[in-house]
């Protein structure tokens, strides 16, 4: 991959935040601060049509601090934030739309969402994962005592967060959004979450890849409710949908503006089906093992011991879960 962005590229491999800077005329990439995640920052993107419309993709999390940063940027181009007519999200994580609910309140903004996530984002609200949490500890081969400490720290790490609020407009694969001064096409792109989108500018030649493709992480798959399929699955035909577009500068969720698109999604197809592969061995090796016990077996970044004691277990358990289903309902057969 070749790093768009020197700053950005710089901040995201040593640390720190880059200031915000011009993509093209009227288009800025502005990061907005992403308080104590993995990733210090979320790329929004700012957009200024001719007669001073501001529409904003991922505006971030939805802090003061984030607030105050997207006004005081949208100061020093001249604008302000009773100028925002249009927040485009490309998934429902807080760090992409939780802003979007206060620059609806503060500037009557209109906030666009795939109807594929919209959906998702209603059966979260009426059947959570994590209400589910008992059953699936049992299911998995998660102790008892293990089973209530992660639910106590689920609960602790979502109490910040509050559900997604409905989209104003929803879209559908290959919509062009109400955008204000430019030809932007939506393109579903499940895997990452059920309706994440990535958007095409076909006449600048950019794509907005949410967290589908990122230069420096692979994202996790699965995160949502209501998948249609296996979410392995559907995150590699969705990077396959992706190489018309390989030659395009893209502007991820995360990192840094790069082009090289095609490596990146091979790498991405790669690193997916490694985890696969992984599983299957020692799924063939002991087939009668737990979701716990096949999870206790596998590679994990910090080592499965940190994993198994953090509130990353419930996801990393998921994981494990997805990629079986992908691996005995013929996925690395197709491959």
């Amino acid at each position: 991959m070749e790093p768009v962005s020197e700053a950005q590229h710089r901040a995201a491999t040593t640390g720190g935040m880059p200031e915000p800077e011009r993509i093209r005329e009227r288009l800025w990439s502005l990061p907005m601060p992403m308080p104590g995640g993995f990733l210090a920052y979320t790329l929004a993107v700012v957009h200024v049509d001719e007669r001073g419309a501001v529409t904003i993709v991922d505006p971030g999390w939805g802090s003061d601090d984030a607030l105050e940063r997207l006004a005081g940027f949208l100061r020093s181009i001249g604008r302000g934030l009773a100028d925002v007519r249009t927040v485009v999200v490309t998934h429902a994580h807080h760090d992409h739309i939780g802003l979007a609910p206060r620059l609806r309140d503060a500037a009557g903004s209109t906030v666009v969402l795939s109807a594929r996530e919209q959906a998702s984002i209603d059966a979260e609200a009426s059947s959570s994962d994590f209400a589910d949490l008992d059953g699936r500890a049992v299911a998995w081969g998660v102790a008892p005592e293990v089973a209530a400490s992660l639910r106590e720290r689920l609960n602790e790490a979502n109490s910040g967060t509050a559900q997604p609020e409905p989209a104003d407009v929803l879209v559908g694969d290959g919509d062009l959004l109400p955008v204000a001064g430019a030809s932007w096409r939506a393109l579903l792109t499940p895997g990452h979450t059920p309706g994440h989108l990535c958007i095409v500018d076909e006449e600048r030649r950019i794509l907005f890849s949410g967290d589908h493709v990122l230069p420096t992480v692979h994202p996790g798959l699965g995160l949502g409710s209501g998948f249609d399929g296996n979410p392995v699955d559907a995150y590699l035909r969705s990077l396959e949908r992706l190489s018309p577009y390989d030659d395009v500068e893209v502007v991820p969720g995360h990192g840094y503006r790069f082009r090289g698109l095609g490596p990146r999604r091979r790498s991405a197809a790669e690193h997916a089906l490694r985890r696969a592969r992984e599983v299957a061995a020692v799924v063939a090796a002991e087939p009668g093992l737990s979701t716990w016990e096949v999870a206790s077996r596998l590679t994990w970044t910090g080592g499965w011991e940190r994993l198994a004691d953090s509130v990353m277990l419930f996801s990393g358990l998921m994981q494990t879960d997805m990629y079986r289903d992908f691996v005995e309902t013929g996925g690395l057969d197709r491959r």
